[in-house]
Formats: structure tokens, sequence, C-alpha cells
């Protein structure tokens, strides 16, 4: 088995300069395939409900209430917070030309992934490919390794005829397979608003500004239908060149 250092040093992995902000373990999907520095103290998450969705021209508005209690929070969609809309999808988003990220688990030479995340629209342009060691984490295999990029290709595996790989743009991997591991699991991440819907499940982190002012600085809405890729993908125009805070 190939140890992590040695993964390392066999694609010897160039200096990744990637964006900067907030990074925070299984939040924000868009903010982690981004950013790549020492992760500060995790500040707290705290859970809501959408209570009203305010839309005028291209720009959405939320309104946040949360389940500590006291008045809606008015959220304005900017890139000034750092915003995602995720939901279950099926296997059918792993396709030619969609942006992933993920975490994999080496063995044998190679990355085997159950938990990825697929990113759509504007989100998917700001996330640059990479492949490094995964930060030190209690319960976490020590051949874990944090990846983003490009699929160039899906295929059933010719030595493990029970996998399907996909062929990333990762330089470092130089077109080596990330296998698709058994009970995999999709996350569709986006920007766009259209789908958020009153009453769906938010988790947010907030600051609190003059006068004792809730601000949030990074929202996370949960939607409760899956997506299905067939369905998701036969508007793609719509989907992918929409403006973050379009409705």
């Amino acid at each position: 088995m190939t140890t992590a250092r040695n993964f390392v040093t066999m694609f010897k992995p160039t200096l990744l300069s990637l964006a900067c902000g907030i990074l925070i373990a299984g939040f924000a999907a868009d903010a982690s395939a981004q950013v790549d520095q020492q992760q500060p103290q995790q500040p707290t998450i705290t859970k809501g409900t959408v209570a009203e969705v305010v839309r005028k021209g291209r720009s959405t508005t939320l309104l946040i209430l949360s389940e500590a209690g006291g008045d809606p929070i008015s959220v304005p969609i900017t890139p000034r917070i750092q915003f995602a809309v995720q939901a279950k999808g099926d296997l059918g988003f792993l396709a030619e030309k969609q942006v992933v990220s993920g975490k994999g688990t080496l063995t044998n030479k190679s990355l085997f992934v159950k938990e990825w995340t697929v990113h759509v629209g504007l989100s998917a342009r700001k996330i640059k490919p990479f492949v490094k060691e995964s930060g030190k984490a209690v319960g976490q295999s020590q051949n874990s390794y944090d990846f983003a990029g490009t699929i160039a290709s899906r295929q059933q595996d010719k030595d493990y005829p029970d996998f399907e790989t996909v062929v990333t743009n990762i330089a470092q991997l130089k077109r080596g397979p990330i296998y698709i591991d058994k009970g995999a699991t999709v996350t569709v991440s986006m920007t766009e608003t259209e789908l958020v819907e009153e009453g769906a499940k938010v988790e947010f982190i907030a600051n609190f500004a003059n006068g004792g002012r809730v601000q949030i600085v990074a929202l996370k809405v949960l939607l409760d239908k899956p997506l299905k890729a067939e369905e998701f993908f036969k508007e793609p125009e719509k989907k992918t060149t929409t403006r973050r805070t379009s409705s």
C-alpha cells in the first residue's frame, strides 16, 4: 500500500494558489474546494429555516428564522457572504465536464471516494483543480486526500470491473483514475437561488454587529427534494448562466 508521503512525492504537487474564504468542514463545500490554508477555530453553526424569500428583479433576500429564537434575520444574497444551496443528487451528476470535489482514501496507489460534491452554476467557475493531503482529524484515515477538479471522462475500471472511475483535469494525478467507491453519495452545490423556497432548512454562521444586530456571514440552504441529473440538465443554460442573485 502506498503511503501518504509517497503519494505526494509521486505526483509532485505544485504550490496551490487558492482563494481564501471561510473554511468549515462539512459546511461550505464551495469554500472547502477553493481554500488551502490552516483552519482557524471553527465558529458556531446555527440551524434555522427560510421564513420568506423576497425576489426583486435579479436580487434575492432571504428572511431566516433561527432555531434559537428571535426576529427573522434579513440576508441579502450577495458575494459578501459565503453562500451555498445544497441538495442530494444521484450518481448521474458525476458526468463529463462537471466540477467535483471530495475527500478520497488512498488505497493501492488510487483514490477511492465515497462522498462527492458536484458544483454547478457560477460556483463551479471559481474552483481550481488540486489534490492535497487532508488535515488530521479524529477517526479519519491517515491516507485521506482533499481534491477538486473537472471530470474529463467516466468509465468502468478494467482492473476492478465492479468499480467505475473518473479521470479529471487535476495535473498532479496525471490522468490517473479516481474511483467511485461502493455506496457513493452525491451532494449538488450551487449559489443560484431559484430552487430556494419558504420552509427550507438552513445552517448559518452569524456575528453580532453594532447595537446587537445579528449579521449572517455564511449561509447554507438545504433543499429537501433530491435532484435528478436527467431532469436537472434538461435546462443547462438556465442553471449554468444565471447570475448568482437572480430569481
